[in-house]
């Protein structure tokens, strides 16, 4: 999965022979994704609040009405997270997540009823929510599987990019948003998928019809979860445009004529969406929110002052103490302290790949200034969720920073790296436990453990609080055994008709 091509000043580290590195990232990838989205699935507790409920209620319409109007449905939004036009009633939030969630819920219809039940806020008795809380599961370990295999495409060692990926899995807020059908995790996807995609693209010289194709794709969709992915096509397509010689140095207008192509599918639906229900292809359903009036001016919504914005979303939010874990508003590093190792990273990370880390920590960085300016920082977005979907790039300097550290040969300054990473890695683990216990719809009381802190009657306790849906695991790795048998299945028909080809060719000749 490394590259000895590179056009971003890397070396990759070469493969060990036989192919060995190969497998061993195939073996951390499958491993990696079945822990993740296992541990994502069993932390799910249904519909939490109004905003995956204004997701689900687009959802059920979708499927059930064959509509995008709401009513009937509205009250799992809550009377909040609701676009009033006239007298119909509609989800404000971006389609995009609704639209695939009802893949998952109309699949549900002809599926087996699930073990267990959901304790969910809003429709708990329904077996097909299950089946839609298997969409941000599947979609956050599949971030974080993508960011693996971005840090090894840039010659991160297996070890260094297997711990980067896990910081980002287990102790940052990608973990809480990865159980929730908020849009964050799929926008989390959509992200490092554009990114990896765009980076093979101008790693590997000039590449077939199809990435481009995909890529633009990926690019528009990227927008239907969250308007705000309008600045990662911009950023994304520059980039593109700065390697166009080694992207398709033959035929440059083919490439971007199908990178339009791609994109222009989900731009035409985003279009044909806002005009039925919003009047205009370009009236978004926040010039209709009912709680934020706000929402529809771009000037009023990035509003707040950047200095404190920047102090919240990085150190420190609202309410609690600094060793709070349940303050309403916890800035990244205070929340995830592990993400503080990325600042040393990014030396090493820009000698090795400089071009690469402008666009994804220069993209990290546009996102914390515009979100540092958003009106509802305090009060709403509680953890600088708005940042979720982009902690990825800024884990690419963090995997840099393992490598390096892996390395380290004198044994203090071993021990003294090791002591620190842990230490922060391990830190932002409990944080990021406790502060999902304490969230809506989970019920975590610290007041009930016993004096012994290690007992397994307090183990049992906490992971209970949180691990709530542990009892529908069977059902998420059936459809995964499902997944990955069919998947094999298709390797398996593809390399046979490459192998036959060859030899069609080498009798051939």
């Amino acid at each position: 999965m490394i590259s000895r091509n590179s056009g971003d000043g890397v070396e990759p580290s070469p493969s060990p022979p036989g192919g060995r590195g190969r497998w061993t990232d195939w073996t951390v990838c499958i491993l990696l994704f079945l822990f993740l989205s296992s541990l994502y699935f069993a932390t799910s507790s249904g519909i939490t609040s109004s905003n995956d409920g204004s997701h689900y209620a687009l959802t059920r319409a979708i499927v059930e009405k064959g509509s995008f109007e709401i009513s009937g449905f509205s009250s799992y939004a809550e009377g909040n997270d609701i676009a009033l036009r006239g007298d119909s009633k509609f989800s404000d939030r971006p389609p995009g997540t609704a639209l695939v969630a009802s893949l998952f819920y109309a699949a549900a219809g002809r599926l087996p009823s699930p073990p267990a039940q959901l304790e969910s806020r809003h429709d708990p008795d329904n077996p097909r929510l299950v089946y839609v809380m298997l969409l941000p599961s599947l979609a956050g370990a599949g971030a974080v599987l993508l960011l693996y295999l971005l840090l090894r495409e840039l010659g991160v060692s297996s070890a260094g990019a297997l711990m980067a990926s896990l910081a980002l899995g287990l102790g940052t807020a990608h973990w809480k948003y990865s159980s929730v059908l908020f849009s964050h995790a799929l926008s989390s996807f959509t992200v490092l998928l554009a990114v990896y995609l765009a980076l093979r693209a101008t790693r590997h010289g000039p590449v077939g019809w199809l990435l481009p194709l995909a890529l633009g794709f990926i690019l528009g969709y990227a927008v239907l979860v969250e308007y705000s992915n309008a600045i990662l096509v911009v950023v994304v397509v520059v980039y593109l445009l700065a390697h166009a010689r080694r992207v398709a140095p033959a035929r440059p207008l083919l490439y971007g004529f199908l990178l339009v192509m791609g994109g222009l599918v989900p731009a035409a639906f985003l279009a044909f969406y806002d005009k039925v229900n919003f009047g205009g292809p370009f009236t978004l359903s926040y010039v209709y929110a009912v709680n934020y009036p706000w929402a529809g001016s771009l000037s009023e919504t990035f509003s707040f002052s950047l200095g404190r914005g920047l102090w919240a979303m990085l150190v420190w939010g609202e309410g609690g103490g600094w060793c709070d874990p349940t303050c309403y508003n916890q800035g990244l590093f205070l929340l995830s302290p592990v993400l503080l190792l990325s600042l040393v990273g990014l030396g090493r990370a820009f000698r090795r790949a400089p071009r690469l880390l402008f666009l994804t920590t220069g993209l990290f960085i546009a996102y914390l200034l515009l979100f540092a300016k958003h009106r509802t920082l305090h009060g709403f977005t509680a953890d600088g969720r708005y940042l979720v979907p982009f902690l990825g790039l800024w884990c690419v300097p963090l995997g840099f920073f393992f490598d390096r550290a892996l390395r380290v040969r004198r044994p203090v300054w071993r021990a003294t790296v090791g002591l620190i990473s842990y230490g922060l890695f391990f830190l932002s683990l409990r944080n990021i436990f406790l502060h999902i216990g304490h969230s809506y719809n989970y019920h975590l009381d610290l007041c009930r453990l016993g004096p012994l802190v290690a007992s397994p009657s307090n183990w049992a306790y906490l992971l209970g609080q949180v691990l709530r849906n542990t009892g529908n695991l069977p059902l998420l790795w059936a459809v995964e055994g499902s997944l990955l048998l069919l998947g094999l299945a298709a390797y398996k028909v593809v390399m046979s008709r490459i192998e036959k080809a060859r030899r069609i060719d080498h009798a051939e000749r």
